[in-house]
């Protein structure tokens, strides 16, 4: 502050003498223009340049920090319980369940006792020779080379009594007697197989098996 004072009084003091010399400098003008004394020339034009200091300026002290206010405390935070509220049923529902339980349906009548099952159907008597049956024929060449013998073969008898799947089981000895016994028996029929339900019944598995017998007196 001082300091700023002191260039203040300076800058006025500089001022008021420039003033004082421009004031004596003028009435000495006017009293020598009076006289005559002075001669009248050109007027020289003067500028005047005043000069200004440039003050600077103090920063301003920052202002002072806030004074920490005490607060009170927040109240205490209340936490409510959870309510849960049951739904009670429709109207609806609620005579229907009422009705339900007044007139329970009458329980399912037990479930008939399973029917035993029947006993399996076996054989009671098994395929035979009957009236038609047709021996094969005796092979001529075996009847005049004197071929005989006999042969033993399996079958399958259906239920009508038609033979198929014809196969040797045990040979003659004599290849025209085997070869005439698997062609001849598929042409004729047997008595089929009887159940022990009293019913004809094929007989493939087990096969049946056959003796077929060549007789040289039965052929003549």
């Amino acid at each position: 502050m001082y300091y700023a004072t002191k260039r203040n009084n300076t800058k006025t003091r500089v001022i008021g003498v420039a003033g004082v010399i421009v004031a004596l400098g003028g009435s000495g003008y006017a009293i020598a223009n009076g006289f005559g004394l002075i001669e009248n020339k050109e007027k020289v034009e003067t500028e005047v340049v005043i000069i200004e200091e440039v003050v600077e300026e103090e920063d301003e002290p920052p202002p002072p920090p806030p004074t920490d206010v005490d607060l009170p405390p927040p109240p205490p935070q209340v936490v409510l319980p959870e309510f849960v509220f049951e739904t009670p049923p429709p109207q609806e529902n609620a005579v229907q369940q009422v009705q339900q339980v007044r007139n329970p349906a009458p329980p399912p009548p037990p479930a008939p006792a399973a029917k035993p099952a029947p006993p399996p159907v076996t054989i009671a008597r098994n395929p035979q020779p009957g009236r038609r049956f047709e021996k094969p024929d005796y092979p001529s060449a075996s009847r005049r080379a004197g071929e005989s013998g006999e042969v033993r073969v399996s079958m399958c008898v259906g239920a009508d009594g038609r033979i198929s799947d014809v196969k040797l089981v045990k040979s003659s000895g004599f290849p025209r007697l085997d070869e005439a016994t698997l062609k001849g028996l598929p042409k004729t029929r047997l008595e089929p197989a009887v159940g022990t339900d009293g019913k004809p019944m094929a007989m493939c598995n087990p096969p049946y098996q056959m003796t077929l017998v060549w007789n040289l007196e039965e052929a003549r």
